[in-house]
């Protein structure tokens, strides 16, 4: 009897141990943070912006609980980097980055095929104004640039040369600096400018995108590295559903749809 007992719970051992396994390889939430100010449609104060969206696809998906908390961005980055947070979103490639947390990577390079989403960076003037982009150079840029501070656009037009004013997070602010003369032009994420002016009648009448865009880029879920060394195989996971989702048709149709 006693022998029979030993091999029920030898072999009840035997059973338990690729469960848990799979528990030691899946984490028991996902706790990302995001930029906390409007970034139209992608982060909403009022609602959920695609992201949000995206996320909970992937949660439902994953069948994972993802906690996403709205943060300043640089706050959001350092977070991510101290390892107390698992990750953010979203975020371009920038080697300098890399040090923060961890890519979806295709060699040396993040992996496009598993972007969140694409966008552009595009310079703002005052209607009139002689500050141009030619595609190349800035010219005429008497006073600061206007950017957001922590933005990947900061080191574009730094190594430009160019004098750059961090002072004020939102894109409005940097929209009112540019209305009061204190900049020479704004540098933004082309939909959240161009949101922030269709929204504001006194941005609309006086402040003009210039052609072409700054810089194009894909954006990507970041993970941090201590997330990324004990769930190795389930980032991988996360990062293959987020490809899944963007390319999915319910998504495609909540982008089509949204307002």
């Amino acid at each position: 009897m006693r022998l029979q007992l030993s091999c029920l719970l030898a072999l009840t051992a035997l059973l338990l141990l690729p469960l848990q396994a799979w528990a030691a390889e899946r984490p028991a939430q996902l706790h990302l943070c995001s930029e906390e100010e409007d970034a139209y449609p992608w982060v909403m104060k009022d609602r959920p912006g695609l992201n949000i969206i995206m996320m909970r696809m992937v949660e439902k998906q994953l069948s994972l609980p993802i906690r996403i908390t709205p943060l300043p961005w640089k706050r959001c980055m350092a977070l991510v980097g101290a390892g107390e947070m698992d990750g953010l979103f979203k975020i371009s490639f920038a080697r300098d980055r890399m040090e923060l947390g961890v890519y979806p990577m295709s060699g040396d390079k993040p992996d496009p095929t598993k972007r969140m989403l694409d966008e552009s960076y595009s310079l703002y003037r005052l209607k009139g104004s002689k500050l141009d982009w030619d595609g190349t150079t800035i010219r005429h840029a008497s006073l600061p640039i206007g950017v957001q501070p922590g933005f990947s656009i900061v080191a574009q037009l730094t190594a430009m040369g160019l004098k750059l004013d961090e002072g004020v997070r939102s894109t409005d602010e940097n929209f009112q600096k540019l209305l009061l003369g204190r900049v020479s032009g704004v540098a933004l994420q082309t939909q959240r400018g161009d949101t922030s002016i269709e929204s504001r009648p006194e941005f609309r009448a006086r402040i003009e995108r210039v052609e072409p865009p700054l810089v194009s880029k894909p954006y990507f879920l970041m993970l941090s590295k201590p997330f990324v060394g004990k769930y190795p195989a389930y980032a991988q996971k996360i990062w293959d559903s987020v490809a899944a989702v963007r390319e999915s048709p319910e998504y495609k149709a909540e982008m089509q749809h949204f307002k």
